[in-house]
C-alpha cells in the first residue's frame, strides 16, 4: 500500500486502485526539514493502522508501505554539471541550508541522503535534483509507519516523487513545465527533453494564484516558450490567469470533485491529482502498477470500524 501524510489528512492507496482519506486535526502535523513534524507519533501510528485495516481484503492486511512525505519536510535544490565534484558541491550546499534552517551546525542529516541523487539528462549536459532532511524528521515518519505494523519500502517527498516519471516520458523534445499546486505552496519544474532545467518550491497564501503565475513568468524570462501543465489545488484559477497572459497551458488537472466515485472521501473533499500521482509513482518503483484513481474509494465507516 501507499500512504501520504500531509498537514490536513492521511491518504492511503492500494495498487488495485482502492483508496481512503482520513482528516487530521488542525495542529497534528507541521512540515519542517529540521524539526519534529508529528505532534503525536502514537496517534499517527493509530491512523495508519486504521487505514491498513480498512484496506485489507479477504482478511489479509498489508505489511509493507511506500510513503510520501510533505514537500516542506525536505530542503531541495537543483544543480548542474557532469563531474563527480558537482554532486558533492550540491550536497554541501543543501547541508549548509539545512544547518541554517535548524540554527545548529549539525542538524543530523539522514545518513542515506535518501532524497538526493536524481541525475537527469545526458552525461554531457546533466542536472541533479538534490533534497535532504534531518534524520530525526525521516525517522519520526518511519517509526509511525513501523508502529502500525508496516515496513517502509520507499520514502520520498510528495512532489519530488512525481518528477522521475514526468522527465522519463516527455511529451515533446522541447521545453515544458509542470506546476504542482498545494494549498499553501507550489512546486514548479522545467525541463528540456529529459533534463530538468529549473526547480522551485515556494510558499503562497491559501490558494492564491499570483505566486505560481509569477514564477512561470520568471521562468519564461529566458526566452524559451514552455507549455505548462497545472495540477492540484486551485489549478483552474492558475490556468485561466496563465492563458490570459498568453501562456500555453497544455493541461489542467484540478482536485477531483468525486463525480463517478462509488462513495465520498472522509470529509467530502476530492483527492488531489498530485497526491495520487505521487502514490502511483512510488508504487511503481517497487513493481506494482496501480489502477486509475477513480476505482473504489473506501467508505469512511470502514475506517471507524
Amino acid at each position: 500500500m501507499a500512504v501520504a501524510l500531509g498537514r490536513r489528512a492521511l491518504v492511503a492507496r492500494t495498487a488495485g486502485g482502492r483508496w481512503l482519506r482520513t482528516p487530521f486535526p488542525a495542529t497534528f502535523l507541521n512540515p519542517s526539514p529540521t524539526e519534529p513534524n508529528l505532534a503525536a507519533p502514537a496517534e499517527a501510528a493509530r491512523f495508519l493502522l486504521e487505514a491498513r485495516d480498512a484496506l485489507a481484503t479477504g482478511g489479509r492486511r498489508f505489511d509493507r508501505a511506500v510513503v510520501a512525505l510533505p514537500d516542506r519536510a525536505v530542503h531541495a535544490s537543483l544543480g548542474t554539471g557532469s563531474a563527480a565534484g558537482d554532486l558533492r558541491r550540491l550536497r554541501s550546499g543543501l547541508v549548509a541550508a539545512l544547518s541554517a534552517g535548524s540554527g545548529t551546525p549539525d542538524p543530523g542529516l539522514d545518513r542515506r541522503f535518501r532524497f538526493g541523487a536524481m541525475p537527469t539528462g545526458s552525461r554531457r549536459v546533466r542536472s541533479v535534483l538534490g533534497a535532504v532532511s534531518a534524520a530525526a524528521v525521516v525517522s519520526q515518519y518511519e517509526a509511525a509507519v513501523e508502529a502500525a505494523g508496516l515496513r517502509p519500502r520507499w520514502v520520498d517527498a510528495m512532489s519530488l516523487a512525481i518528477l522521475p516519471e514526468w522527465l522519463a516520458a516527455p511529451s515533446t523534445a522541447g521545453h515544458r513545465a509542470l506546476l504542482l499546486m498545494h494549498r499553501r505552496h507550489f512546486v514548479l519544474a522545467a525541463a528540456e527533453g529529459v533534463r530538468l532545467t529549473g526547480f522551485r518550491m515556494r510558499l503562497r497564501a491559501r490558494l492564491d494564484p499570483k505566486p505560481p503565475v509569477l514564477a512561470v513568468r520568471r521562468l519564461g524570462a529566458d526566452g524559451a516558450r514552455r507549455p505548462v501543465a497545472v495540477w492540484g489545488e486551485g489549478a483552474e484559477a492558475v490556468g485561466e490567469v496563465l492563458r490570459s497572459s498568453a501562456f500555453e497551458v497544455a493541461q489542467v488537472r484540478p482536485v477531483a470533485d468525486g463525480a463517478g466515485l462509488s462513495s465520498p472521501v472522509a470529509d467530502g473533499a476530492g483527492l488531489s491529482p498530485v497526491t495520487d500521482a505521487a502514490l502511483t509513482a512510488l508504487l511503481r518503483r517497487v513493481g506494482a502498477r496501480p489502477a486509475p484513481l477513480a476505482a473504489a474509494p473506501v467508505a469512511p465507516a470502514a475506517v471507524a470500524a
